[in-house]
């Protein structure tokens, strides 16, 4: 039988705010695992907490870099935290295996979802071409005012939501804005401080209720005023 835990949402009213906050799965650490100051990785090429730099791009198409052609069409906001397509994917891959003692999370975020320990995902995604052509494609139409695509979550006070798309199918995206300045701080949208990020990338994994995705492409567009929209589309 799978290995699942209730999934908690704390919800604190304080003067009409609402706050959710993660309920970890059995074995898993108290805190969540998420620290925004310790695995943040920066333009200038520094590394995670995984000892997984963000700053390679050597190996072709089908390796743990994205390959040559990664960010072909990509523009980033002058604010990011990041110098390329590239090293964000080097962030996400490095937070994936930061993650690896945690329990797998199946389902939307917060709502949905749970728990649980059977990974079917790997750990370390390989970089896609054909869905970063996907996710390019999403990230210019949002950058020219179209709606992002997918379910928009909850965001907490001082941050912004995150969307998903086609959860459990092969066509599975996640999208969110950058906000200049914002990346290493509580508020960060696209980091591990941010436990919608987490549940839906960083230790997500369907566990056998959806498609086996071991393929990421990223797209990243800008949004003016130093603001980057990143999309994240995941194939088998």
């Amino acid at each position: 039988m799978r290995n699942t835990t209730t999934l908690g949402l704390t919800l604190l009213a304080t003067g009409g705010l609402v706050i959710a906050s993660a309920a970890c799965g059995a074995g898993s650490d108290s805190s969540d695992g998420s620290s925004s100051s310790s695995t943040t990785s920066s333009s200038s090429g520094s590394t995670s907490s995984s000892g997984t730099s963000s700053s390679s791009s050597t190996s072709s198409s089908s390796g743990t870099d994205a390959g040559s052609d990664a960010g072909g069409g990509a523009t980033l906001g002058s604010g990011s935290n990041f110098g390329s397509v590239d090293e964000f994917f080097g962030y996400v891959n490095g937070q994936r295996e930061s993650y690896v003692s945690h329990d797998r999370y199946a389902g939307f975020p917060f709502t949905s979802g749970y728990y649980h320990s059977n990974v079917t995902w790997p750990y370390t995604m390989q970089w896609s071409d054909t869905a970063a052509a996907v996710a390019q494609a999403e990230a210019d139409a949002v950058a020219g005012g179209a709606a992002p695509s997918g379910e928009e979550t909850f965001a907490n006070p001082g941050q912004l939501p995150i969307y998903i798309d086609g959860l459990n199918t092969v066509d599975y995206l996640v999208g969110g804005r950058e906000r200049p300045g914002s990346f290493t701080t509580d508020t960060c949208t696209l980091c591990n401080s941010n436990g919608f990020m987490r549940m839906a990338v960083f230790y997500h994994d369907p566990g056998g209720d959806g498609p086996v995705l071991t393929r990421l492409g990223i797209g990243a567009a800008d949004m003016g005023n130093g603001a980057t929209w990143w999309v994240l589309r995941f194939e088998p």
